[in-house]
């Protein structure tokens, strides 16, 4: 198909105190062997002198638009900003991480295989590392039944291992995410109770409950900085957001009858992982799986009001179905993640 009939992509780049890296970033996008493309700039507040930068270094560039918030509304409410701003007549919308550099073939090549088939509903590509080129951070992700995530491929060298065909994959992540823009108004945005997790895993749930699928397009790759722009935050922080993150998705994402069949699991493990803190006189991470639970009781009405809009207007599949594109539950590894953080 010839560029010229390319549809419409819009990328959104959130950004805070990211400065360093927006010159790689947005060169590579601009760089693209691509022509109908925007990038939407979304500025969380940054204080490093991000906007001015963007202003000087791009601001001749009409495919640049820049969106300044008047606060830090964090990653999701960020993400989704920049999705409400994407011009109208996008076909589909890019979700960019601001620490990326994109080959130069990386939109043509997305863009060929979603249009190529019309049940790709989100698509990632193969992630190297930046720091250390020759080694994949992934190739996309998977859960389990119960909510604990697996990525494909890291830390391996890249060999070409996985660039033979387009994977199925559970989610893709909102590091260099790709998604039809009317599939998103059709299953909503990001939800923005999440942080630190899973928001990626419950925006790919919705789009396999409506009978779409997600995929990586492992022939084509970017390059992501590990950690580059995440804040440093403390380990009990993120136990509490994980844990709270996936008992909601449950919650939210799966029929009454695999809800009874899941959540018991979930609980008896995050009791046994309060047990293990007692006893291993982690006393923040005690708290931490605890406040979690007490969080997803205080917000129980706000989640069951998001599961019946995801079971009634979105689901189209079976929990059979969507299942079957997870991974199977190795609790080798999730007692091997347990002692991990209590050391």
């Amino acid at each position: 198909m010839p560029l010229r009939e390319y549809p419409m992509l819009s990328i959104v780049v959130l950004n805070y105190n990211g400065k360093r890296f927006l010159d790689r970033c947005l060169n590579s996008v601009l760089s693209q062997n691509y022509s109908n493309f925007e990038i939407v700039f979304v500025d969380n507040a940054s204080t490093d002198g991000s906007v001015k930068f963007i202003k000087n270094r791009f601001g001749h560039d009409d495919r640049v638009r820049i969106v300044k918030n008047d606060k830090n509304y964090g990653p999701v409410e960020g993400n989704n900003i920049g999705i409400r701003h994407i011009n109208q007549q996008a076909k589909y919308v890019t979700l960019l991480n601001n620490d990326t550099e994109l080959t130069n073939n990386w939109v043509e090549t997305m863009i060929a295989a979603m249009e190529s088939d019309p049940t790709i509903g989100a698509a990632c590509s193969k992630q190297l590392q930046m720091d250390a080129p020759a080694k994949l951070q992934g190739v996309g992700s998977f859960i389990d039944q119960y909510g604990f995530s697996y990525q494909l491929g890291e830390g391996e060298i890249n060999r070409g291992q996985y660039d033979h065909k387009i994977l199925e994959i559970f989610t893709g992540g909102t590091t260099a995410l790709i998604v039809r823009t009317e599939l998103l108004k059709k299953i909503g945005m990001l939800d923005t109770k999440y942080s630190h997790g899973l928001d990626d895993v419950d925006l790919c749930w919705r789009i396999w409950l409506s009978g779409y699928k997600v995929v990586c397009i492992s022939k084509c790759a970017m390059f992501h900085k590990v950690a580059g722009t995440t804040k440093r935050v403390h380990l009990d922080y993120v136990v509490f957001h994980r844990e709270k993150n996936r008992i909601m998705t449950a919650i939210k994402n799966y029929s009454i009858a695999y809800q009874f069949r899941v959540l018991p699991f979930i609980l008896t493990f995050d009791l046994l992982q309060i047990l293990w803190f007692v006893l291993a006189r982690k006393r923040s991470m005690f708290w931490a799986i605890v406040r979690a639970l007490m969080w997803d009781i205080k917000h129980f009405k706000y989640i069951w009001s998001k599961r019946l809009h995801v079971q009634y207007r979105i689901r189209r599949v079976s929990d059979k179905e969507v299942t079957s594109h997870m991974k199977k539950t190795n609790l080798l590894e999730l007692w091997r993640r347990m002692v991990t953080l209590s050391l």
